[in-house]
């Protein structure tokens, strides 16, 4: 399904494009040139910010009621999904950015393979 809107603008900037490609003389050649490079830059702005709505429209539809969800943007009233806040450290305080949670959780996620505890089983898996 094309948009017409959309269509009708492509129409007109490929219309500026060939006057401006037609163009023989320099002088005469900088006008359309410009008005083709102020529409293209219009025309990409308008198909930018209509592939952000349709992106946010895919990522936040569910399969149960997918108007519902068409309903929530059309009307600004979609919530947004929250990051992780705070996450709490060994020593007892929280973290308190971002930044902070990246270096926390590989330390409390991912355990120290101590080799001296282990068993003639693991020897023998880690070779």
């Amino acid at each position: 399904m094309v948009d017409p809107e959309t269509h009708n603008k492509k129409k007109k900037l490929n219309a500026l494009r060939r006057c401006y490609q037609r163009t023989r003389a320099t002088e005469l050649r900088e006008n359309p040139k410009k008005i083709y490079h102020d529409e293209k830059s219009r025309y990409q702005a308008a198909i930018k910010g209509k592939s952000k709505f349709v992106e946010e429209y895919f990522n936040l539809t569910t399969s149960s009621n997918p108007w519902n969800t068409v309903y929530k943007l059309a009307t600004n009233k979609h919530k947004r999904s929250l990051s992780m806040k705070t996450l709490l450290k060994p020593d007892g305080s929280y973290t308190s950015n971002l930044n902070e949670n990246v270096q926390v959780m590989p330390d409390h996620l991912i355990t120290i393979d101590d080799q001296t505890d282990s068993t003639d089983y693991h020897k023998r898996i880690r070779i």
